[in-house]
């Protein structure tokens, strides 16, 4: 062996080389990071709301029309039958003094929580003086119910639930 022999490397890193690797990594990076913002965006696009500013600026009104409905006094007690993806909901409302609320249309909508996704109208039947049915799609997981029933003197009854389903 040669002393030229002895001293060659197999092999000389050189900037271009260095050059290829910076591109790599930082072109895996910015896929991935593409994949992650692609993702994010079409699971949940962000807006459950048509027109979020102008019921912002709607929300005083909101805080007086569910003043005006806690002043009536009423309760409710809000339960559901699961059986074959479907929910059997029964609402009983009651006023101040406890006697059953007749006469009433209470409707709403059932969604998740965070997205429009499955959002499904409900509208409830009276079966009895002052209890009202409805029979929705249950979807598996967790879902909630948001409930108006216009009351006396145009005060609006709201019920807002939240439904764990299978």
């Amino acid at each position: 062996m040669t002393p030229a022999e002895a001293t060659a490397p197999g092999f000389v890193l050189k900037g271009w080389h260095v050059l290829v690797i910076i591109l790599v990594c930082f072109g895996v990076m910015f896929a991935v990071n593409g994949l992650f913002v692609y993702r994010a965006y079409t699971t949940f696009p962000g807006e459950v709301v048509a027109k979020p500013f102008e019921e912002g600026i709607g929300f005083n009104g909101e805080i007086h029309r569910r003043a005006a409905a806690q002043a009536l006094g009423w309760k409710a007690r809000l339960t559901d039958h699961v059986e074959g993806g479907r929910a059997e909901l029964t609402l009983a409302i009651r006023d101040a003094s406890g006697r059953p609320v007749a006469g009433l249309h209470p409707a709403g909508q059932i969604s998740r929580t965070v997205t429009q996704s499955g959002r499904q109208s409900v509208t409830f039947t009276e079966t009895q003086p002052g209890v009202y049915a409805a029979n929705v799609v249950a979807p598996s997981g967790l879902s909630e119910l948001e409930l108006k029933a216009k009351g006396p003197n145009g005060a609006d009854f709201e019920l807002e639930q939240r439904f764990v389903w299978p």
